[in-house]
């Protein structure tokens, strides 16, 4: 059994990816500012804590780290995603999504790797395809997930000397059931369907696994082919 810390596991492409590790028999513990609306079974525990308090990412960790000997994998899934268009962008909005998207994540992943005594250590970042193109009024949610970018191949070089590899997933079009999906929406992807939670949480738990050390500094783009698509105006 594993040890496996998650940030905003209480919900979406989290809470399938903490399901997911549950049933394998693994140990999770979620850090997020809600808690699941269903209840979790197995070696699970929630850290309630709001990853935009700076001030308080320490006492978060050291709370994650009382259940456990070792925290073998991190995933920094949690993440501000407000749409505000350019016109009424704010400072507060911006800080918001870099504060809990870029601050807090590069700060835990400190936080883990100065407790990592072992020799496999795994840390997986919750990109975007909004690093790599864009649609109107997604500007803070974009430079979050661009810089995120950067901290997967700078923090794999870092931290090699502590046996980490460090790694992103970049999810396209997800179905969360937040929205409801059309025919349409299925077929403009290559591969003829939006993508489900299962597709992004599969990525990610092959990224942990202990036999693929050698990738390290990548970033796994799931998206259907969508961002491999060139479209000319009709």
């Amino acid at each position: 059994m594993k040890t496996y810390l998650v940030t905003g596991g209480s919900s979406g492409i989290g809470l399938g990816l903490v399901k997911q590790l549950l049933k394998a028999g693994h140990r999770v513990i979620n850090i997020d500012k809600v808690t699941p609306k269903d209840p979790l079974t197995g070696h699970y525990h929630f850290v309630h804590g709001d990853l935009g308090r700076l001030d308080r990412l320490d006492e978060m960790f050291d709370r994650a780290r009382a259940h456990t000997r070792l925290i073998d994998g991190l995933i920094l899934n949690a993440s501000e995603a407000a749409s505000v268009s350019f016109e009424t962008l704010t400072l507060d909005t911006l800080s918001r999504a870099l504060d809990v998207n870029v601050k807090a994540s590069v700060m835990l992943a400190k936080a883990y790797a100065m407790q990592y005594l072992g020799e496999q250590g795994r840390i997986v970042f919750l990109s975007s395809t909004r690093a790599f193109m864009s649609e109107p009024d997604t500007l803070p949610y974009a430079c979050s997930k661009g810089a995120i970018e950067a901290m997967t191949h700078n923090l794999a070089i870092s931290l090699a000397k502590y046996h980490i590899t460090v790694n992103a997933v970049a999810p396209g079009w997800i179905d969360t059931g937040q929205h409801a999906i059309r025919s349409l929406d299925h077929t403009f992807h290559p591969s003829q369907r939006v993508g489900h939670v299962e597709d992004v949480v599969r990525a990610i738990i092959f990224l942990l696994d202990e036999q693929n050390g050698f990738i390290n500094g990548e970033t796994l783009v799931i998206d259907g082919g969508v961002t491999k698509k060139m479209i000319y105006p009709e």
